[in-house]
């Protein structure tokens, strides 16, 4: 299309392009969210379960979209790898930091002392994922080695293995709950659907908001290059994590300031925290679809200040979520915006 690529021949084309783009994916996640909620309705298995792995799987698909269109269309490996790696980390963070906006933005409504539970267990879930990455990172860096057929990393394959844990627990605990669900009208509506018609919407929002996350990936390649060829000059771990790490994460945030909003507190931290679960199986996939090259071995060592600083809002959030006064909440909530901030200038 001649028309799209004189307007992302420029930076500006191009940044209207990448705001548009990113628009189509929060509005798409908004709507999934509410479709998501309500097919815990249809199915009987209730909000918990569904919110965990449809609703953050939903959610996150722009993440695995842009991740897996950076390593298939990549300029160059370590491009590819970069962009890929980028984005999953600084999604991971940016989630984590909704917690805190969502804190700040609504203190009365944002009470850690009405949680159920304060999601101890989804946040040490996280940090084992996280582990597992740091030690596949560690040894691609220090060999090229793969599984056979797979073509990825030893440990990389443990990821998907301890995902799958996760969920046979958590399905285990939800069946032991007794807890009344409560469904919005809307979503109560939405359950009573014909079955083609609402397995159609919301089929055809996931395929809206994965060629949202594709446009988003190609966008971000080009914000790479120099800025005689219309792009930005960015180093393309910049760029994955904070401009395509922030954009594939605006689902996340917008179903958490909705939920908040309408009292939905628990919704709202089960997605942030299931979706960063989800986000590390982006490593397993990304490093597959990598045919002949490891993923995490072409990554850029700069990563690992990302890595560190996920480990530091995950405590910080695991203490948010436990605050029992509105001081001390504000208080955290503040820290966890106070680190990123700084984080994202040292970036920079």
């Amino acid at each position: 299309m001649p028309f799209f690529e004189q307007l992302i021949g420029s930076q500006a084309g191009l940044l209207l392009a990448f705001v548009l783009a990113a628009g189509v994916v929060v509005l798409t996640g908004m709507r999934l969210s509410i479709y998501g909620d309500a097919l815990g309705d249809r199915t009987g298995l209730g909000s918990g379960l569904v919110g965990l792995i449809f609703l953050a799987a939903v959610t996150s698909l722009p993440e695995l979209v842009v991740s897996l269109s950076s390593v298939i269309q990549r300029t160059t490996i370590a491009q590819g790898a970069d962009l890929a790696i980028g984005n999953m980390l600084g999604s991971n963070i940016f989630n984590l930091l909704i917690l805190a906006i969502v804190a700040l933005l609504f203190p009365r409504t944002f009470d850690p002392t009405k949680l159920k539970n304060p999601h101890t267990d989804s946040t040490l879930y996280g940090l084992v994922l996280l582990a597992i990455f740091a030690g596949a990172f560690l040894l691609a860096q220090n060999s090229t080695a793969w599984v056979p057929g797979l073509h990825c990393n030893a440990l990389v394959l443990l990821i998907p293995v301890a995902y799958g844990l996760i969920l046979r627990r958590e399905h285990q605990q939800q069946k032991k709950k007794t807890d009344e669900e409560e469904y919005l009208p809307a979503e109560q509506a939405l359950a009573r659907l014909p079955a083609a018609r609402f397995y159609g919407v919301l089929g055809g929002l996931c395929l809206l908001i994965i060629g949202g996350g594709i446009a988003l990936s190609i966008l971000g390649s080009r914000m790479a290059l120099p800025p005689e060829q219309g792009g930005f000059g960015l180093e393309a771990s910049l760029i994955g994590t904070l401009f395509l790490a922030i954009s594939t994460s605006l689902p996340e945030l917008a179903i958490s300031i909705a939920s908040v909003r309408m009292g939905f507190l628990e919704m709202a931290v089960g997605n942030v925290l299931g979706s960063n679960l989800f986000n590390l199986l982006i490593v397993f996939v990304g490093d597959v679809a990598m045919r002949g090259h490891s993923l995490l071995h072409h990554a850029s060592s700069k990563h690992w200040s990302s890595v560190g600083l996920i480990v530091l809002l995950t405590l910080l959030a695991g203490i948010l979520l436990r605050t029992r006064s509105r001081k001390s909440t504000v208080v955290t909530a503040g820290i966890m915006v106070a680190c990123y901030s700084a984080a994202a200038l040292f970036l920079m």
